[in-house]
């Protein structure tokens, strides 16, 4: 099934403000839209992506580039699509289209919980800094 990176345009951002994410994760991860509408205030820095299968949106990603250290900001892959590697196929796109901007290395946080996505970012190759976002867990990963 191949996974692919899209802009999120005028002609799918209907289709990305209606993805959602499981119930129990609700608590976890902002709702696609919301995503979406805060990634765009966020000026020409903000890096938004859809992730697709098939030109069909299943999730959305969001990394800040003119951070000190980038961020990704947000993550989610609809709940009908989870459980079938598409995340992480999309998370080493992320990492490539990053490295094609040059850039070194990247940052994200998580809510330690015990359904959270810790072991997802982990597997992924992210590294614990040890440092908090807020009351999220800091992880980070080099991109050279």
């Amino acid at each position: 099934m191949p996974v692919a990176l899209i802009e999120v345009t005028r002609e799918n951002v209907d289709a990305v403000c209606k993805l959602r994410v499981a119930e129990r994760q609700e608590r976890l991860v902002a709702p696609a839209a919301v995503t979406v509408a805060e990634a765009k205030c966020h000026g020409p820095g903000a890096f938004l992506r859809a992730i697709t299968v098939e030109d069909r949106p299943v999730g959305v990603v969001w990394v800040q580039t003119d951070e000190p250290v980038p961020y990704l900001v947000r993550f989610m892959v609809d709940a009908d699509w989870q459980g079938r590697g598409i995340g992480r196929r999309a998370v080493a796109l992320v990492l490539d289209e990053l490295r094609g901007l040059g850039l070194d290395e990247v940052e994200l946080s998580y809510v330690p919980a015990e359904d959270g996505a810790e072991r997802f970012w982990l597997a992924c190759g992210f590294q614990p800094t040890g440092r908090m976002h807020g009351d999220e867990t800091l992880v980070r990963m080099g991109l050279r």
